[in-house]
């Protein structure tokens, strides 16, 4: 069961991770991603460092919340 929800969670961070890095447009996620209060954007001549940390804790909570629903 868990092993079932790890591949699932890792296909799903990698699909997005390539979705960012191509810079899919996904209106209702990329309105908000790394734009709230709390995160960090970086920016020094042609680097940008993208540095989350609000969506990261928010995005924690529904993972973890989620989680517990599926483990009962």
């Amino acid at each position: 069961m868990i092993s079932r929800f790890l591949t699932l969670a890792i296909f799903l961070m990698v699909a997005t991770g390539i979705a960012l890095h191509f810079e899919v447009e996904i209106p209702w996620f990329s309105s908000w991603i790394g734009h709230l209060p709390g995160d960090l954007i970086l920016k020094k001549g042609k680097a940008i460092i993208f540095l989350p940390f609000t969506t990261s804790f928010i995005l924690s909570g529904l993972l973890t919340a989620l989680g517990s629903l599926f483990k009962k």
